[in-house]
């Protein structure tokens, strides 16, 4: 799921209790549908699709137990190992492949030309490098034309995460990504975080890529620091749950969203 190096090993740290404590919360859930949703959308059965930063395959298991061949990838070998045990499990391993790609390499990927009828990434893994233009150029090469990148990124800016980060005092993390880079720790390890704007992102796609699709993801539902204390409270989740499916599909909402969704297609 990782760029850096360090990320790739503080992923790698957590791989192992990865689903327990993110993956299988009830409101982390609904939005990886959400995100569910709109890959079936763009990748029909038979496609092929290379998913950037994999992490424990949830999307690949997915889309492969719905004909759709996917190669994943992520910079944490544990993380591939994982996604490999869940394939064998589904039984899909025909239609998994996976394979250790570092984002921040792009330029030496070496992918086959105009392999893919597409690309996706949840969760972010977009945010661990700083520019988007050489991984554009990489993925240019490797997509037919009318090819689709589809991305889940963190925002600059997450409503969500200033209003409750600041009526709890902690105004540095309400403030932390407006200045479009910050340091996580995951695992006890620190390495920085980007945060594009959904703008930036499409200009640097732009010379092979054209904006198709924007929306919000976690408008109304929260970040993952605050996904427990929401999930516990039924009612309160119900009742963003019923406010997210309406707000998402406003292209604006994804500038004020825990992440935002993106469609690219090639030119």
């Amino acid at each position: 799921m990782a760029a850096d190096p360090h990320s790739a090993r503080a992923f790698d740290q957590v791989a192992p209790r990865y689903d327990a404590e993110s993956t299988d919360d009830p409101v982390s859930r609904w939005v990886r549908h959400a995100v569910w949703d709109r890959l079936i959308r763009l990748f029909p059965s038979g496609a092929h699709v290379l998913e950037l930063g994999c992490g424990t395959g949830e999307d690949a298991v997915f889309l492969a137990g719905r004909g759709v061949y996917v190669t994943a990838t992520d910079a944490s070998p544990t993380m591939l190992e994982i996604t490999t045990r869940k394939a064998a499990a589904a039984g899909v391993e025909s239609r998994l492949t996976v394979r250790l790609l570092d984002l921040a390499q792009a330029e030496s990927w070496g992918l086959a030309a105009a392999a893919y009828d597409g690309v996706f990434s949840n969760y972010g893994p977009l945010n661990c490098i700083p520019d988007w233009r050489v991984l554009a150029a990489a993925l240019a090469a490797a997509i037919r034309p009318g090819g689709v990148c589809a991305f889940a990124v963190m925002g600059r800016f997450c409503l969500w995460e200033a209003l409750w980060h600041g009526l709890h005092g902690d105004f540095r993390t309400a403030a932390r990504r407006w200045g479009g880079q910050a340091n996580a720790q995951i695992g006890g390890v620190q390495f920085p975080v980007y945060y594009p704007t959904p703008g930036r992102l499409t200009r640097e796609f732009a010379p092979h890529f054209r904006r198709t699709a924007l929306r919000g993801l976690g408008v109304f539902l929260p970040p993952s620091d605050a996904y427990g204390v929401v999930g516990k409270r039924r009612r309160l989740a119900a009742a963003l749950h019923r406010l997210e499916r309406l707000a998402a599909p406003i292209p604006l909402t994804a500038y004020l969203a825990d992440h935002f969704w993106i469609e690219l297609k090639r030119r």
